[in-house]
């Protein structure tokens, strides 16, 4: 049987990630096909490094033990965005060993230390999440692989002018095809019906939600797409 390839995009990644992490099994909550081959995009990979200093760290992955940066920023810095940013930047360009001394007690070394300690736990949540991809060998599209042809860079364009899927999503729904995903997993109602619009053709995925997949690859076996009820309530 060939593989159904599934792509996955960030908030779907997000989801996953979060339930790997609390010992839930994601595949089997998804319902997804033994033979499926999953795959993203770099653009997604990115945006889950950003999301993954945001307020996820106080709920879902409270296990870490870290707070939000924004929560942080508040905290240490009455939350002054300058002083965040600055400080961060000391941070990052600070050698280890003044990060890491305790013998320096004054105001500059314990915000130096604070900001160390975040930054450490917000590496390893990351490195975690690198190992995630790996360990359910989850490929991604690189933007340098998808834009070094000029048939997709022509194809970019055309997703741009031609159908109505928002500018923010354009390169991940054209990683989807190229990768020639099967299905593309979302929480994005409005992805999901403007991906109506896309052209019908060969390669183009079929859009849906996760507790959709197995109706929609039933209706991509018969060439019959259909909008779901959330679809058509959404906007």
């Amino acid at each position: 049987m060939s593989p159904i390839t599934i792509f996955l995009d960030t908030p779907i990644l997000r989801e996953a990630f979060v339930k790997k992490t609390n010992g839930t099994d994601w595949r089997q909550d998804y319902k997804l096909p033994s033979n499926s081959r999953l795959v993203t995009a770099h653009k997604c990979i990115a945006e889950m490094y950003g999301i993954l200093k945001t307020s996820i760290l106080d709920t879902e992955l409270a296990s870490y033990n870290l707070v939000s940066l924004k929560r942080f920023r508040d905290v240490i810095f009455d939350g002054d965005d300058f002083l965040n940013i600055f400080w961060h930047h000391q941070t990052l360009e600070s050698p280890a060993s003044t990060l890491i001394s305790e013998n320096r007690k004054d105001d500059y070394s314990k915000k130096l230390q604070m900001l160390a300690k975040w930054r450490a736990g917000y590496e390893q949540a990351r490195y975690d999440f690198d190992q995630f991809l790996k360990q359910e060998t989850i490929e991604y599209i690189h933007y340098g692989i998808l834009f070094a042809q000029h048939e997709w860079q022509a194809k970019f364009d055309d997703l741009a002018i031609e159908t109505l899927i928002p500018s923010e999503d354009l390169e991940i729904v054209l990683a989807s095809w190229f990768a020639k995903a099967d299905i593309f997993l979302t929480r994005d109602n409005n992805l999901i019906r403007f991906s109506f619009s896309l052209p019908l053709e060969p390669g183009v995925p079929v859009f849906c939600k996760p507790e959709n997949i197995e109706q929609k690859l039933k209706e991509k076996h018969y060439g019959v797409i259909t909008y779901t009820e959330d679809s058509k309530a959404a906007g």
